[in-house]
């Protein structure tokens, strides 16, 4: 009997990832490990500059957009979909072409993802990253019906992308129940995210709230700033550091309004941020809307206290007086409580930490999240046969 020589078929993914992505390796690098044992394949993206890397199994090509202009990045998408599709295609070492494409969100790489899918005929499935159906998303949108318009145009496409889904990975269990029935049964689950947590851990305790995130109404900016104010009276050793991009410089100082232990750290490339939430006291998300919230795995990696809104899927990833404390969305004497609990007992921060540290090894690490990734493809893959 003759053995069996074949090399069993390691699948292609071809991951649509949206920019702009400033540090490649920071973005994709562990990314690209964890998928490289069981899959190979491409990535696409956009950053300030032009790019063609490997990591691993995968290929990185990165679309240079200075500018940052929608339409014209959408069709250098399509356009390099293609042109990666059939170079893959041609290929002298895999003929196949790629098995799956896969799609950061319903929304502009969702119809990037479709349109490559319906001209290629190979299947996609589509991750949803956040809740567009929340009102919150559009309140910077100036007038009342230019609001409802782009709330309906947002929610028309990632209808339209998620009826045409054969996968759909969710963050938590009801995020997409506003567009349900959809027209068919695509493969449904739901896990957290991946987050890169390299060079996270906890380096000390400052006297320090920290918020990492923006845009300032979304994530609750304005909410932290009243609540840690009704308390820094009681705790003058305490600050607040509000770390991320705000364009509007003068809404953020309104505010702050001169408080003296509150200050606005400047955006920091990825690399930094284990040293700003591992140095923290406290970590804080208070947002008004968030799908998971990835900087509290990142703080549960430090073995940080945290402090949530319990909105979306925050609750999925702290667990109320367990590993973290969670307070209703926009309650400010609420959230002020919390602040006041964690600031008072430092048994209390200590434990929160620890007990959000242990969870973190037993739920969010990479080698979790990389096994439930590769089922979930697998099975895609498999069900779109």
């Amino acid at each position: 009997m003759m053995e069996d020589s074949r090399i069993e078929h390691k699948p292609n993914l071809f991951l649509i990832s949206p920019g702009p992505k400033y540090n490649l390796e920071h973005a994709f690098s562990d990314r690209c490990r964890g998928l490289s044992e069981s899959f190979s394949g491409q990535i696409l993206t956009s950053g300030p500059d032009s790019l063609e890397v490997r990591m691993g199994s995968f290929s990185v090509c990165c679309l240079g957009d200075k500018k940052g202009h929608s339409l014209y990045l959408f069709m250098l998408f399509i356009k390099a979909g293609f042109r990666l599709i059939k170079e893959k295609r041609k290929s002298g070492v895999d003929r196949s072409g790629f098995d799956l494409i896969v799609t950061y969100d319903p929304l502009k790489t969702g119809l990037i993802a479709y349109v490559l899918s319906f001209f290629s005929g190979i299947p996609f499935c589509v991750e949803v990253n956040g809740d567009y159906t929340s009102e919150v998303l559009y309140r910077e949108v100036k007038g009342k019906y230019r609001r409802r318009l782009k709330r309906w145009i947002f929610c028309s496409v990632e209808r339209f992308v998620l009826n045409r889904a054969v996968g759909i990975k969710l963050l938590y269990d009801n995020q997409i129940d506003y567009f349900k029935p959809l027209r068919h049964k695509p493969v449904i689950d739901r896990f957290p995210d991946y987050v890169n947590t390299l060079g996270m851990s906890n380096r000390g305790e400052e006297k320090i709230v920290l918020l990492v995130g923006f845009p300032l109404f979304v994530k609750g900016v304005d909410v932290l700033i009243d609540a840690f104010k009704t308390v820094s009276s009681e705790f003058p050793e305490w600050r607040l550091k509000i770390l991320g991009f705000y364009p509007d410089k003068k809404q953020l100082e309104g505010l702050i309004g001169g408080h003296k232990r509150i200050f606005h750290h400047p955006p920091v490339d990825p690399s930094e941020i284990p040293e700003h939430i591992g140095r923290c006291g406290i970590f804080v998300l208070p947002s008004r809307t968030e799908a998971m919230g990835r900087v509290l795995i990142e703080a549960m990696a430090c073995a940080k206290p945290r402090i949530g809104s319990a909105v979306g899927g925050i609750p999925t990833v702290i667990d109320d007086g367990r590993d973290g404390l969670l307070f209703h969305s926009e309650d400010v004497s609420g959230l002020a409580d919390k602040l006041r609990l964690l600031m008072a007992k430092p048994d209390e921060r200590q434990r929160l930490g620890q007990a959000a540290a242990e969870r973190y090894r037993r739920e969010f690490t990479r080698d979790k999240y990389f096994s439930q990734l590769s089922e979930f493809y697998r099975l895609v893959i498999s069900c779109s046969l």
